[in-house]
């Protein structure tokens, strides 16, 4: 089954929908079954992945390869850890934190800024990615992982919290 979202000559330039999926179907896969340890559960998840990225294709299809790989990426594992919530029958409760003000990042070079970024949670790392790397605001970084734009909004404020601390405890240096 071929998916053809525009047949017009401009599209020609354009990667395919079915071109993006042959290219990360299994790292999508690979992703889920991290999370799931079920193929059955793993496969719904890539396709709900797919199903999400496919509402905004026109807007996705103009990243190059690898954010466009990242995307998908970040919004399977989205898809899982829902699925592993929904599986595990777990309510989360999360208690208030303290407001966090902006956090300064010019005292530290950008190699120290990304190394910390890396040993942040993921979901702290997805949505800094998708809000400072992307340029995602916070609505549609809301609908992308199917979450609140208050919760998006407090995971970036926590982010930024974590981040300026691994970088004061390392002291930029990671």
């Amino acid at each position: 089954m071929e998916l053809c979202l525009d047949s017009s000559a401009e599209t020609s330039s354009k990667i395919s929908f079915e071109e993006i999926y042959l290219k990360n179907r299994r790292l999508m896969m690979y992703t889920a079954m991290n999370i799931l340890n079920n193929f059955a559960d793993a496969e719904d998840c890539v396709s709900e992945a797919f199903l999400r990225f496919s509402k905004n294709f026109e807007k996705y299809s103009n990243l190059d390869c690898p954010k466009m790989t990242s995307l998908l990426v970040i919004i399977v594992r989205n898809a899982a850890l829902d699925k592993y919530r929904e599986n595990q029958k777990i309510c989360l409760s999360e208690t208030p934190d303290e407001d966090v003000g902006a956090v300064s990042l010019d005292s530290y070079s950008f190699d120290s800024v990304i190394s910390a970024i890396k040993h942040l949670k993921d979901e702290y790392k997805d949505v800094l990615m998708l809000r400072y790397v992307y340029g995602y605001n916070i609505n549609e970084i809301s609908v992308l992982l199917k979450i609140g734009s208050d919760n998006v909004y407090k995971r970036i404020q926590r982010a930024r919290k974590a981040l300026a601390k691994i970088l004061d405890e390392g002291g930029g240096k990671i």
